[in-house]
């Protein structure tokens, strides 16, 4: 009997057209990830304006402050903040530099998988879940943006490449390694980092070959490492006094124990009271946002409120037409393909590496996607990237495992068809979302893997040679049908190129994947609805909404006459203005470069600053100006929320200081939010 030739996807040796392949599916990783940067702008001006506080200051740098006199840190531990801030103060502060390092960290991502996935299941395997990352949309969206999502994402890549090292080395260092990359992710975004510490070390426990006792004790080593690289930052900044540290954002107690365990812990999975905060809100009058009652307009319009983003938790969430079109193309391909693989590997060794590979990978894959199914927190649609990489490292590994079942069997081989044919009917289901983008393409999607589908099929039903009758047919509907399967994210994952990203909730395709866009623009009649087609709202130094207003008075937000007011009487104060919640401070600071003081925080309902406080910052000269309505201007959309802090120092304020006349700076007479001259106040 005649061997079986060598197919080119074996994983021994390095067929011709490897290394090409690799190489241009990092350069469509990289176009896409870099291309046309700069029309995302600030992107969340949330975070840079915190990364040009940063700039400016090494004591904001370290702690996260949301301005350079470092009155209150942003919500999330600092980590993808510090490269921006590093790669700012490298290049100067700009939208690339800002948003550089999510750019780079997506292309490594998609080399990692390519290179783990490569070293188990062959080069094919290699390239398409490299390729199938490269142009999944809310990946191609969150490297363009500058939330610390893609830096999260890239690091448990290379925990899990660290883990696979560690399980097939049976050596320490890559399990400390693993740790080191959990620790720094945690660093990144808090508990989301531990989702894949339960995977590899159960994964661990399995499949390495080591004894019991020696695993354990590695685990315990790593575990310890883990530990220390973890809390490292939270025990530094939670052992300095608070008066001589910035205010933990997010918290209410003002230590990072408690935005951990709160706010970006079980807040985020169990539920915390949902706000409409300042700035969050769109402009009054109707929804989308026209101008503040005097005409005073920040520079490109009002930002508009929430968008969409905030799907129910339940067992539809992730195939939801908000969530899918973002995350969801591949899932039937790549629910097809575990099955393959594990039918592929069912009668290998619990030591064998492309086993334990494929256990990382769509554990990982598994956990996550439970949790986001049904964590009933605060939750958007963007957080999916997190499944981007394992669920293309599963695709990769599951079309390579379905395309040996069609060699090596006969019923199981009708994996492959089935798996091509279902992907492309359910990505003509996601394009047809959307009359108005692309409408052919559905249908061509459709038609072609179904054709490629049955081309497949009816050779593997009725046709025995592989070598020469059934193997030329399998091949070409195969590579026809995954990249037909693969138009329709792709279709998306361009979309960012030509159109910014929102601000607030970023996501790819028409109109910002269903999402609201920008908020409502500068309109002829000072109304409107805000549009998610519509362009960019504002020029660095502005603020973009996330989609359709609220019902709020605009007065809060702080107009470009109001800006050149506080710069022209800015003398020696710390902080040019003192304004409630982070997304009214974010703008002026960019606009301005200076200090603003971010009352209460992101939301405006962090309980600081104390009228103690407040009364002290006015008596040192820090503080001169106030943009406040008396209040926090905070509500609830559900929940308690506890403003009696800000409201009380808002309360002060209103008490103590002098209103400035609103004609001095073009304001609105009418408007229950004044500029307030705290000088000699306290």
């Amino acid at each position: 009997m005649a061997a079986r030739p060598r197919l080119p996807l074996a994983r021994s040796g390095e067929p011709r057209w490897s290394p090409p392949a690799r190489w241009a599916v990092l350069a469509i990783a990289a176009l896409l990830n870099t291309r046309a940067l700069s029309i995302n702008e600030w992107a969340n001006t949330y975070y840079s304006a915190a990364v040009l506080g940063m700039t400016q200051s090494w004591k904001a740098f370290f702690y996260g402050a949301m301005d350079a006199g470092s009155f209150i840190t942003v919500d999330k531990p600092p980590l993808a903040l510090w490269l921006q801030a590093l790669s700012a103060r490298v290049f100067g502060f700009n939208t690339w530099s800002l948003l550089l390092p999510q750019a780079i960290a997506g292309v490594v991502a998609v080399w990692v998988v390519q290179h783990v996935v490569r070293r188990s299941s062959g080069p094919l395997a290699g390239v398409v879940a490299g390729l199938a990352l490269a142009v999944t949309p809310i990946a191609v969206v969150m490297a363009r943006h500058n939330n610390p999502d893609t830096l999260l994402g890239l690091l448990l890549v290379l925990a899990l490449w660290a883990a696979s090292n560690a399980i097939r080395s049976s050596q320490l260092l890559p399990l400390v390694w693993c740790a080191v990359a959990v620790g720094l992710a945690f660093n990144t975004k808090m508990l989301q980092a531990f989702f894949v510490v339960p995977v590899i070390a159960a994964v661990y426990l399995v499949a390495a070959r080591p004894k019991w006792t020696r695993k354990l004790r590695n685990l315990g080593v790593a575990g310890v490492v883990l530990a220390a690289v973890s809390l490292s930052w939270m025990l530094v900044v939670d052992l300095v006094p608070a008066s001589a540290r910035p205010y933990v954002g997010g918290s209410t107690n003002n230590t990072v124990l408690d935005l951990l365990l709160g706010y970006n812990g079980f807040g985020r999975v169990e539920g915390q009271a949902q706000i409409m905060s300042p700035g969050m809100m769109g402009g009054g009058g109707s929804p989308g946002g026209g101008p503040p009652p005097g005409g005073a307009m920040p520079r490109g319009g009002m930002p508009g409120g929430p968008g969409g983003g905030m799907d129910d938790a339940g067992l539809t969430r992730l195939f939801s037409g908000e969530v899918a079109p973002q995350i969801g193309w591949l899932f039937p391909l790549a629910l097809l393909g575990a099955v393959a693989v594990i039918v592929h590997l069912r009668r290998r060794p619990r030591h064998d590496a492309q086993r334990a590979d494929f256990l990382l990978w769509a554990g990982t894959l598994l956990v996550t996607a439970v949790v986001f199914t049904f964590a009933s927190g605060t939750w958007h649609t963007y957080y999916v990237v997190a499944l981007a990489a394992p669920l293309a490292a599963v695709v990769g590994m599951g079309v390579i495992a379905m395309w040996r079942l069609a060699r090596d069997t006969e019923w199981w081989g009708l994996l492959l068809p089935a798996s091509i044919t279902t992907t492309g009917l359910w990505s003509a289901h996601l394009l047809g979302q959307n009359d108005d983008f692309l409408p052919w393409m559905g249908t061509i999607v459709a038609v072609v893997t179904l054709v490629a589908g049955v081309a497949m099929a009816i050779p593997l039903v009725l046709l025995r040679d592989w070598r020469g009758r059934k193997r030329p047919f399998i091949a070409a509907g195969a590579l026809v049908g995954v990249l037909a399967s693969l138009a329709g994210p792709t279709a998306y994952a361009v979309t960012p190129l030509s159109t910014p990203v929102g601000a607030t909730f970023p996501s790819a395709g028409p109109s910002g994947g269903a999402h609201g866009g920008p908020g409502g623009g500068r309109t002829a009649d000072g109304g409107g609805r805000g549009n998610g087609a519509q362009p960019n709202a504002l020029r660095p130094g502005g603020m973009r909404g996330g989609g359709e207003g609220g019902e709020r008075s605009s007065g809060e937000l702080v107009s470009s006459q109001l800006i050149r007011y506080l710069t022209d009487h800015h003398e020696d104060e710390t902080w040019l203005v003192a304004v409630v919640g982070s997304m009214v401070a974010a703008p002026v600071i960019l606009e301005t470069g200076q200090p603003v003081m971010a009352i209460g925080g992101y939301n405006g309902n962090d309980p600081t600053p104390t009228v103690e406080e407040v009364e002290r910052h006015v008596a040192d000269g820090e503080l001169r100006y106030v943009w406040t309505s008396g209040s926090s201007g905070v509500r609830s959309m559900g929940g308690e929320v506890d403003t009696a802090v800000v409201d009380a120092s808002m309360g002060w304020v209103a008490q103590h200081c002098a209103i400035v006349d609103p004609a001095a700076y073009g304001g609105d007479t009418t408007s229950t939010t004044h500029l307030y001259d705290c000088r000699g106040a306290a």
